[in-house]
């Protein structure tokens, strides 16, 4: 059961990847980096390059668990010129806060942001630590610590409430020699975009 999930989300983040890749060239931005770029949208002024945080959770499957795994995930993204970087945080276990697994990662990856989405697909290094155990002959449960560098992909697609806040989805895989997990859930999205209000626009009294 747990091999056929995984075979499934797999294609599932090969085609999203995919689409992707293939989106974000034909939306390349070709104009020279001006930091000082705006967006106005509904009266307000925002930085067209932005950094933005992303926090969330959802449900993960991984090649060395039993059971389904509940995750929690907290990544930001920031900009050095036209470029994204991002790193966060990964914590998983059984349960909500019961944590097996807890997982770091520094990423780089390509941003296409408009008025009312903001999409992300991002890869890099990852570093996990996690706890797994075995059953002796006496039936006593023996625990082990493990260490696994590994590498993480993250693909969000972000529905934007007001320009710089949204709720999305997302999908991930850390991938290690010692453990596989593949997970999908809800993010809340915040950017550092604006700027203030138009220029020359009076304000309400």
């Amino acid at each position: 059961m747990i091999v056929c999930k995984l075979a499934v989300l797999k294609k599932i983040l090969l085609i999203i990847l995919t689409l992707s890749v293939s989106f974000a060239v034909a939306q390349k931005d070709t104009l020279p980096y001006n930091r000082k770029r705006e967006v106005i949208y509904d009266g307000k002024r925002y930085r067209f390059y932005n950094n933005y945080l992303t926090f969330g959770g959802g449900k993960a499957w991984s090649d060395i668990r039993d059971r389904t795994q509940s995750f929690i995930n907290v990544d930001f993204t920031f900009h050095i010129t036209k470029e994204y970087l991002g790193f966060g945080v990964l914590m998983s276990g059984d349960y909500f806060l019961r944590n097996k697994n807890l997982s770091g990662h520094i990423c780089y990856g390509y941003r296409i942001e408009k008025d009312k989405y903001n999409l992300a697909g991002f890869i890099g290094p990852s570093y996990s630590y996690f706890a797994t155990a075995t059953k002796d002959t006496s039936g006593l449960y023996n625990v082990k610590y493990n260490y696994a560098l590994g590498a993480y992909l993250r693909l969000q697609a972000v529905y934007k409430v007001k320009y710089d806040v949204g709720l999305g989805i997302e999908l991930f895989a850390d991938i290690s020699d010692k453990q596989k997990i593949l997970g999908a859930g809800l993010v809340c999205y915040f950017s550092g975009a604006y700027r203030g209000e138009k220029r020359g626009r009076s304000k309400k009294k």
